[in-house]
């Protein structure tokens, strides 16, 4: 895999379909060691899944490589913790920066890419 045609950009809402195929590919394939496909399964779509509020708010991003979209993930200044839109209690308010931290949300990796300093600080 050639590393150097990695491109870092801002989510868009057309990058949802993309996104939806990418979560659940990472989860199963990553996460399989660690999780049972039960629990793997009650998280997909409520705590792991496409969030458009981070899109809408510019804080989600996307990594590419040769057009393909091989990682994702942001950050949030809302109260909810984590969740995709299907996430029922959600608490979209803004946090307040003086005396709340920013929230790393909803990293996920295509299993061909991981551990390649995708989300290192190298990167």
């Amino acid at each position: 895999m050639s590393e150097e045609n990695w491109s870092l950009r801002l989510a868009r809402e057309t990058d949802v379909p993309a996104l939806a195929e990418l979560i659940p590919l990472s989860v199963r394939a990553l996460q399989a060691p660690y999780y049972l496909t039960a629990q793997m399964d009650g998280a997909l779509g409520s705590v792991f899944g496409v969030d458009r509020q981070l899109i809408r708010d510019g804080t989600y991003f996307v990594v590419e490589h040769d057009k393909e979209l091989i990682g994702c993930g942001g950050w949030s200044k809302r109260k909810t913790l984590f969740g995709s839109d299907h996430q029922t209690g959600r608490d979209d308010a803004e946090l307040n920066p003086a005396r709340d931290a920013a929230r790393i949300r909803a990293f996920f990796i295509h299993p061909n890419w991981a551990r390649h300093g995708l989300g290192s600080s190298d990167s």
